[in-house]
């Protein structure tokens, strides 16, 4: 029996844009032929190579893995810290996850009304007082950030950074990533520009490149080691997905201009609102969506309602803050990014799909009657 799947929305805030069956193909039959379907093999170890050469430097490794949120608590692991690691309130479930997954504890620490990204005077202010060995940076929606004076603040308290960057694959990226103990994680799941299906990249320093695949692989290559990996899980990327991501980043550069020339439509039409809070520059980031902070909760939700009506689907990210969650420590209010979470609303964004203009055409339609 065959079950399809219909999306209540006749246009999805997302659509995968992943490369045809026939692009990748014959990478299959090489796996067939290989009989080697798992544990970091041949092109698992080619697409880590290209994603280097793509985006990385000489000074980095790349290391695949099944999805971000197992990079992450990889990356936790091969840091060897142990206990609290503070995270932003404004960011998905899945950084809090991967840290409780890590075995570690979070605590939850507010963002900068700005940047929206973890406030550095709270951050080291967090650091002295729980005695925090890491913290995991976040940058929303893969928008591009220097990191400088957060890393030079974990630095001065002697703790690792991991930088969950799960939607800027592709984006600029600072001149932070070969740094030691410095890790900046991204996804490759189907939502996401970079889409293989289900996938996730670590680029960390040469250093780093035994302990990240030591935790992704059980810990069987360092429990015996004095600075671990002490245990592990299995996070390892399959070389079915290999096989995708290979096909996908040879498209990559295409869809990334995609994206961005449709943001850019968006920065047009939104300039002409004057209540509005959205990023400025449309080379930041690859774009999984378009964040647009809206004047009011209210406002947010009107929007919202709209769009639905007209077949189109909003997302709200991220919403609820990490601090509304249950059982989670948090080290201070976290008023801002509860204030982000309720008036934040994700556009969808489209590389060439047949229904690119209408769903333009929808949003600001939305958007007037949600402000009127």
């Amino acid at each position: 029996m065959t079950i399809k799947f219909k999306s209540p929305y006749r246009h999805r805030s997302v659509v995968p844009d992943l490369p045809a069956p026939s692009e990748y193909s014959a990478l299959l039959d090489e796996i067939t032929a290989n009989g080697w379907y798992s544990n970091f093999g041949p092109l698992v170890r080619r697409l880590e190579l290209g994603l280097l050469g793509a985006f990385g430097r000489p000074t980095e490794c790349c290391v695949s893995c099944s999805s971000a949120t197992t990079g992450l608590s990889a990356a936790l692991l091969a840091a060897d810290v142990t206990g609290a690691v503070l995270v932003p309130a404004f960011t998905f479930a899945a950084s809090l996850g991967a840290i409780r997954a890590a075995g570690m504890t979070p605590v939850v620490v507010d963002v900068d009304p700005e940047s929206w990204v973890i406030d550095n005077d709270l951050l080291h202010q967090a650091l002295t007082e729980t005695g925090a060995r890491a913290a995991m940076l976040v940058a929303p929606f893969g928008i591009a950030y220097d990191w400088t004076k957060e890393i030079a603040t974990c630095r001065e308290h002697g703790a690792a950074v991991i930088i969950d960057n799960a939607a800027g694959l592709g984006g600029p990226r600072a001149p932070h990533g070969n740094g030691e103990n410095i890790f900046e994680v991204f996804s490759m799941h189907a939502t996401k520009p970079f889409a293989i299906g289900e996938g996730g990249a670590i680029f960390a320093s040469l250093k780093s490149d035994m302990p990240l695949r030591a935790a992704l692989n059980f810990g069987l290559a360092s429990y015996q080691n004095a600075h671990g990996p002490f245990w592990g899980f299995n996070g390892k990327m399959s070389e079915l997905h290999a096989a995708v991501g290979l096909a996908q980043l040879a498209r990559f550069d295409r869809i990334v201009r995609h994206r961005q020339a449709y943001v850019r439509r968006y920065l047009a039409r939104l300039a002409t609102y004057s209540n509005l809070r959205y990023p400025l520059d449309s080379k930041a980031a690859p774009w999984q969506l378009f964040p647009v902070l809206m004047p009011t909760p209210q406002i947010a939700e009107r929007f919202v309602a709209t769009a639905a009506n007209e077949g189109l689907e909003i997302r709200r990210y991220y919403r609820p803050s990490l601090s509304d969650w249950p059982s989670t420590r948090i080290f201070s209010p976290c008023r801002v990014a509860e204030d982000l979470a309720e008036r934040m609303c994700a556009l969808p964004i489209r590389s060439a799909e047949p229904d690119a203009d209408l769903v333009m055409k929808i949003v600001f339609e939305a958007l007037d009657v949600a402000l009127d």
